[in-house]
């Protein structure tokens, strides 16, 4: 509860806060626990010519772009999109996606790349394909008045802690109305015990990762324990939430992280693979070409020569 939360420390006789709460409560209201970590990368409002052309390229993190003004051609995994003044793209992790100019006019975008916790947000992601909303449907309408805010504020001639705090709070405005757009159209919704029991597991797996380890049949037998349930429920209420086995959530993730560690210029490939828990590069080498098509150092070469 809140003492062992806060862990909070009383002089005296070893009364907890739950001890003082208790004695005093009339009624209360509490929030969860949480920790939400978004991180931004390169948000930007940009005009550009009508003979625009970005190569195709994929990156570890979110992006949604949204044409302000004029026409983008938006290309997501091979699906082409033709986007006018106020449709929505978003892009999931690691999907290849390209843009250009829709016409000879020019044309104006807002781009935000943005990384959030994946437990969290990829549930909401997994059942809807393209990830493409027009202007005139209600997603779009829900998201524009945030849209239009992030796109004030790039105006900013200076970002200090104001500026920062204010963009993060638009931020998350705007990703809660998201979820609740897309929650709409999938027209379903999984009870609350079965995505916090997925969680629980994706949790678990994180832990995983984090230790460099790599994720066995025994250690999903172990997270199935550890939470009372049977190994094939274990299974079967993960990929009910998130699409994907446990197994392959934990391979999504490795191979984020490795994108993530490989763009980092004082990181070697023997560095990456170590933080990976690979102590043999070659295996890693393999493993990563055979999830991208690309060995790690033709994967870092392609990125520098895009940004």
């Amino acid at each position: 509860m809140e003492g062992s939360a806060l862990n909070l420390i009383f002089k005296g006789n070893g009364q907890t806060s739950e001890d003082i709460i208790k004695r005093y409560l009339i009624s209360e209201s509490v929030y969860p626990n949480t920790k939400t970590e978004l991180e931004l990368f390169g948000v930007h409002v940009r005009t550009v010519k009508g003979s625009w052309f970005y190569p195709e390229h994929q990156h570890a993190i979110y992006e949604i772009n949204w044409v302000i003004e004029g026409q983008q051609i938006f290309t997501t995994n091979g699906k082409r999109h033709e986007q006018n003044a106020g449709d929505l793209v978003l892009v999931r992790p690691g999907e290849f996606h390209t843009s250009k100019g829709g016409n000879t006019e020019p044309f104006t975008y807002l781009c935000i790349h943005f990384n959030i916790d994946d437990k969290l947000f990829l549930p909401y992601l997994t059942n809807i394909d393209p990830l493409f909303f027009k202007a005139s449907g209600s997603l779009a309408k829900k998201m524009a008045p945030f849209l239009e805010r992030i796109a004030k504020l790039l105006g900013h001639d200076t970002f200090g802690l104001v500026e920062k705090m204010n963009m993060q709070a638009v931020m998350f405005e705007m990703l809660g109305m998201l979820v609740m757009g897309l929650e709409e159209l999938e027209g379903k919704r999984l009870s609350e015990r079965t995505v916090a029991l997925a969680y629980q597991i994706a949790e678990q797996i994180e832990q995983n990762l984090e230790g460099g380890g790599q994720l066995e049949k025994s250690n999903i037998e172990q997270i199935a324990k550890k939470m009372n349930i049977s190994v094939s429920y274990c299974n079967q209420l993960f990929k009910k939430v998130y699409q994907m086995s446990p197994r392959k959530y934990w391979s999504f993730k490795q191979l984020n992280k490795a994108k993530a560690l490989l763009v980092q210029k004082d990181m070697t490939i023997e560095m990456v693979a170590d933080q990976l828990g690979y102590y043999d590069i070659s295996h890693f080498s393999r493993q990563f070409k055979r999830w991208t098509g690309l060995a790690p150092s033709q994967f870092r070469a392609k990125h520098e020569s895009l940004y």
